[in-house]
């Protein structure tokens, strides 16, 4: 089985598959219009991957399977992103062609205008072609990409970007023991708040719900607690799946009372550190709904783990055991097992771990080793196989349940023309639970101000990424070797 067939499959139904506001649209009409546009691509010369740039919507979905149904690679572009990102994005995946909408053609034109290369702009609104750019469509690479379905963003710096490949194999898998781990059906109503490019979002809400026939509510706007309840309440969503700052602020800024929320059966969560003690308060909240805590990995497909509503409270503070078909170890710096109880790097095997980073063999091969997927993640497993994740092995911030790469934020702040040097570090944040701040060196002769610093890099950046808090430095600490310390 393919992505395609989770859509294909179901082009004689004529329930609702997608509400998005006052929008819906039905499987039967959501294949139509996806298969219409394939057919149109056909017309277009085109590389294999294909770049979807849509904010979550119907439309978001019409590219989505437009693409899937064509045998060519999804490749969503973040609708936040700035026009250096977007573009370097555009060229390392070697995109020729983009789809989008009225709403974001304008600035998916300008961005692109000047681009060295030709890329072919599909409307889907209007079924219009726009071509930008200069020259010739970039040539695509050899890599053996042939059963890649997806390539979703994991880290990198805008220069040295990465992608981790996902095949129509590895998502089959992963939607298929999610459904099994928490019993999700055709009768569920899920309501999509993250972001659908998030892998997060992708499989375990997004396709999993599509592979049922089930109906998925799409939230339209600014994340705000008050609303998020109010859609649960009036679409009788039944589950739904959050990041810990948004579990915050609704239990910080909403009266459990003022809402219906009976019919939600579960609240997933994950993507960041959670408090024992705010999870007390959560499950305390949503005292009819099951709280499920999970692990993932975008290099997983992404579901690992996730802990079941009636262990919720005994094994607090875990984020449970595997879910079906993947497999779990902790290993020491030598890919050896530990012992029970010992910290160590969380390791995991399935026919969910990715096929590789695009263009990355080095990298995969440091990653995949042995069968094992590394994830960088520090963890230990008690005699019952729970899993409790204890730190991080990289230097990932993740902020608001969003990964954010502090090389990132440093490529933008090293080519700002004053600054010298610079290192990027987590802060603790009570909503956001990380949030990025820098240090810098200036060079000699030049004067600016932290804010100066902050308003360049809203302009290189999107805003969760720049730094909340710049410090002016006339050094920056080392280690023995001669790199800046994280610290």
């Amino acid at each position: 089985m393919k992505v395609k067939d989770i859509l294909s499959r179901q082009k004689n139904n004529n329930n609702v598959a997608i509400c998005y506001g006052n929008q819906q649209i039905s499987y039967a009409e959501l294949f139509s219009s996806s298969n219409t546009h394939h057919e149109k691509i056909t017309e277009i010369e085109h590389n294999r991957n294909v770049g979807i740039f849509f904010n979550n919507s119907i439309d978001y979905v019409i590219g989505y399977f437009s693409v899937a149904l064509s045998d060519n690679v999804i490749i969503p572009l973040e609708d936040t992103l700035v026009d250096d990102s977007l573009k370097s994005i555009v060229t390392y995946c070697e995109i020729s062609l983009i789809f989008t909408n009225t709403n974001n053609l304008e600035r998916l034109v300008d961005c692109l205008m000047d681009y060295p290369y030709k890329v072919s702009i599909y409307n889907i609104d209007n079924f219009n072609v726009i071509c930008v750019g200069n020259g010739n469509y970039i040539e695509q690479g050899e890599d053996d990409e042939e059963d890649v379905v997806i390539m979703l963003h994991t880290s990198g710096t805008t220069s040295d970007p990465k992608k981790v490949m996902l095949t129509n194999a590895n998502l089959i898998a992963n939607i298929e023991s999610n459904i099994a781990s928490i019993g999700i059906t055709e009768n569920d109503v899920s309501l999509i708040v993250l972001p659908m490019f998030f892998g997060y979002c992708n499989s375990s809400q997004f396709l999993s719900h599509l592979y049922l026939g089930a109906r998925i509510v799409i939230y339209n706007s600014t994340f705000i607690p008050k609303k998020f309840l109010k859609i649960i309440d009036e679409e009788r969503c039944t589950n739904t799946t959050c990041v810990p700052s948004m579990l915050y602020l609704i239990i910080k800024s909403c009266k459990r009372e003022d809402y219906d929320l009976s019919s939600l059966r579960y609240l997933c969560f994950g993507g960041g550190i959670m408090p024992v003690e705010m999870l007390h308060q959560i499950i305390n909240f949503f005292n009819y709904t099951g709280v499920i805590q999970t692990y993932g990995q975008t290099e997983a497909s992404p579901r690992v783990t996730c802990l079941l509503p009636h262990e919720a409270l005994r094994k607090i503070g875990s984020v449970g055991k595997t879910i079906p078909n993947v497999r779990l170890d902790i290993f020491n710096k030598n890919d050896v097992p530990v012992g029970q109880g010992e910290i160590g790097e969380i390791v995991v095997q399935g026919p969910n771990v990715m096929k590789g980073y695009y263009k990355k063999p080095a990298i995969t091969a440091m990653t995949i080793r042995n069968g094992w997927l590394h994830t960088g993640d520090l963890g230990r497993m008690d005699d019952e196989g729970f899993l409790y994740i204890v730190g991080r092995i990289k230097n990932v911030i993740i902020s608001g349940g969003l990964n954010i790469y502090p090389e990132e934020i440093e490529e933008v702040l090293i080519n700002y023309f004053p600054i010298k040097e610079a290192v990027v570090i987590s802060e603790q944040h009570d909503i956001l639970g990380e949030v990025p701040i820098a240090k810098v060196v200036l060079k000699d002769g030049f004067s600016v101000l932290p804010q100066e610093i902050i308003q360049y890099c809203l302009t290189k950046l999107p805003s969760n990424k720049v730094p909340g808090k710049v410090f002016i430095c006339d050094t920056l600490p080392r280690t023995y070797t001669g790199k800046i310390k994280r610290n």
